[in-house]
């Protein structure tokens, strides 16, 4: 048997995919791994046609067990109690109030998507819900990340910019990591547009071109300025219709478990917390606005006063409280800016509102408010649709509650009720843990501590046990290596895309054999090979010259390719995508790096990595 396993970047859990066979598959948590305590799934259907098939059902973080919950916020880690009645008795102090023992968790399971890291996923499910999503259409196909850095190559949060050139200036902030998303086509014009960047008394002037680099670099001559403590608004903006009282009861505990963990921080940083409460039209109230504040106690006050009622005919009112939230809030202007939306309801778009959830989109873009959706119990597409438009639009994340959909966690909540389209496979964890997590790694930008989360690199892992099917197995892992490049890929593509393989690069080990690692390499290029000849969205262009071009390109043995020599290949193999990668072999392993190449601008799109047993290569001594 095989075990191909999947580690992804927030750290705090590493799946572990176990094959026994092509078409039997298991997940297994890093904890659980040794015990072999595994929960079934289905695997994912081929990519990218299918509903279950994105990477993202799987990037997931590990669900836990117990009934109470913290995070240490120094390492990022879950602490767990394993009596599901006792409360720890620590205690935490802010200025704004004290909690006298640390609030047990609130039950509610969660687990999310990141649509700007798997664009190219998040535009294809653009375009296969839009006939039936009610929505307004944002212009994110194309999309320029601008990341603005110190001197010493830091992010710089809150620089101001503005970018011309096109039928209209755009003013913008760049978020806490730097970087602001810039659309193209909201302004339109083009080739070019001048950015001028505006940062306490330090400026920069860069021109970019509209076909160019996805990803473009800011340099400032200065180090970058930081708060002793930095400023945090957290602002929920909550459906409190009557489908919503159970979330609503849940939810008032998770904000109490997010305020403990954020003052516990060792940076101490001021958090203020403030709501838009919404119904609809009808209802008691249209909108109800709670001012951001930083006295807890006030603000759980007017927590607990929070009941559900009214709505009933299944769209909300959401526009006219993401207008309150960004113009009747007094948002901070230089530390961290975050709001969530907490509905199972879409948004009504039929009272003609000259302010909709497009110009609240783009207004809290341009002020670097990221604006998170949370999908709970019963969401359709067309809520799904819009609150993933706008989080990712505002560079932020989109939760939806699980209900212990396959574990029977969440007791008391609508059983089946799923509100995601993101498929099956997925790992679910506290949803306070999620937000407490987002929060943080917002933070950390703001401080010079780095955040110590257990982080480690995306990578896939095929181990050997006995019996194995070596090729199915690689064939296996390749398949979803490619799938994550295109998942994560900085532009579109389309179906039908030409795709060039270049040679597997080898990079030498002195005390491996060479004939071996160079057999190895070229078994593993043949089961790639079989990947993208099973992949449907890219058509493959074959060269059988391909050694002569790269020889006169002096590519052959280091693999590495610059703009123009990327436009060179592109030219003379008829590809619009390169698909290069290299070998980098030890004793007890093979490590396959995958890299995703615009021909166009020789930029990189995607990478991805795999550590492949040292028993799975052709040649093993």
């Amino acid at each position: 048997m095989i075990a191909a396993k999947w580690r992804w970047s927030t750290g705090l859990v590493c799946l572990a995919l176990l094959l026994s066979g092509p078409h039997c598959a298991q997940w297994l948590t890093r904890e659980d791994r040794d015990n072999t305590n595994v929960t079934d799934f289905t695997d994912d259907q081929n990519h990218p046609d299918s509903e279950e098939s994105s990477e993202t059902d799987r990037r997931n973080q590990e669900e836990s067990n117990t009934d109470t919950t913290a995070v240490d916020t120094e390492n990022g880690r879950t602490e767990e109690q394993s009596d599901p009645d006792q409360q720890v008795d620590n205690t935490a102090v802010d200025e704004g109030g004290a909690t006298d023992v640390r609030p047990i968790r609130s039950g509610l399971s969660a687990s999310f998507a990141d649509d700007n890291r798997q664009f190219n996923y998040f535009l294809q499910f653009l375009d296969k819900y839009a006939a039936q999503a009610r929505s307004i259409a944002l212009p994110v196909r194309e999309r320029i990340v601008l990341r603005v850095r110190d001197a010493s190559g830091k992010p710089v949060a809150n620089a101001r910019l503005n970018i011309s050139g096109g039928e209209r200036a755009l003013n913008g902030t760049t978020y806490a990591d730097g970087s602001y998303l810039f659309f193209p086509q909201l302004v339109g014009g083009g080739p070019n547009y001048q950015v001028r960047v505006n940062y306490h008394n330090q400026s920069a002037n860069l021109s970019i071109r509209r076909q160019g680099n996805r990803e473009v670099v800011i340099a400032l001559s200065e180090e970058r300025v930081l708060p002793e403590r930095p400023d945090v608004d957290l602002v929920f903006i909550f459906d409190t219709t009557g489908s919503m009282d159970e979330e609503i009861a849940r939810l008032k505990r998770t904000i109490e478990i997010i305020q403990y963990n954020l003052s516990e921080m060792s940076v101490r940083p001021r958090v203020r917390f403030g709501m838009v409460l919404y119904r609809d039209i009808h209802d008691e109230y249209r909108t109800k606005v709670i001012p951001l504040t930083d006295d807890l106690r006030a603000f759980q006050a007017e927590l607990n006063e929070v009941e559900a009622h009214g709505g009933g005919d299944g769209p909300e009112d959401l526009q006219a409280a993401l207008q309150d939230a960004l113009t009747k809030l007094n948002w901070n202007q230089n530390g961290v800016r975050m709001g969530f939306i907490i509905t199972d309801a879409p948004p009504h778009l039929d009272y003609n509102q000259s302010y909709d959830y497009k110009s609240a989109a783009e207004d809290a873009q341009s002020r670097g408010i990221k604006i998170f959706g949370i999908g709970t119990g019963g969401l359709d597409i067309n809520g799904e649709y819009v609150l993933r438009q706008i989080a990712q639009y505002t560079y932020a994340r989109y939760i939806f509650l699980t209900y212990g959909e396959e574990t029977g966690e969440n007791a008391g909540g609508v059983s089946g009720s799923v509100s995601h389209h993101t498929g099956a496979n997925y790992n679910s964890e506290k949803l306070e843990a999620i937000i407490i997590r987002f929060a943080r790694e917002e933070i950390a930008h703001l401080t010079d501590r780095p955040l110590d989360d257990g982080t480690e690199e995306d990578y896939f892992l095929a181990e050997s046990v006995d019996a194995a099917e070596r090729e199915a197995i690689l064939r296996e892992l390749f398949r979803r290596s490619i799938n994550q490049l295109l998942d994560y890929s900085m532009i579109k593509v389309e179906r039908g895309t030409t795709l060039a393989r270049l040679p597997l690069t080898v990079v030498h080990t002195r005390d491996l054999n060479a004939d071996d690692q160079k057999a190895n390499a070229e078994f593993f290029a043949q089961q790639i090979s079989y990947a993208l000849s099973k992949n449907e969205t890219f058509r493959v262009v074959e060269r059988e010259d391909l050694q002569q071009i790269l020889s006169e390109l002096e590519l052959q043995q280091s693999g590495l390719i610059d703009e123009e020599q990327a436009s060179e290949l592109g030219r003379l193999l008829g590809s619009d995508l390169l698909l290069a990668g290299k070998m980098i072999s030890s004793a007890d392993r093979h490590e396959v790096f995958l890299r995703l190449i615009r021909v166009e601008t020789g930029e990189v799109l995607a990478v991805s990595r795999a550590i492949i047993d040292a028993k799975l290569g052709l040649a093993y001594r």
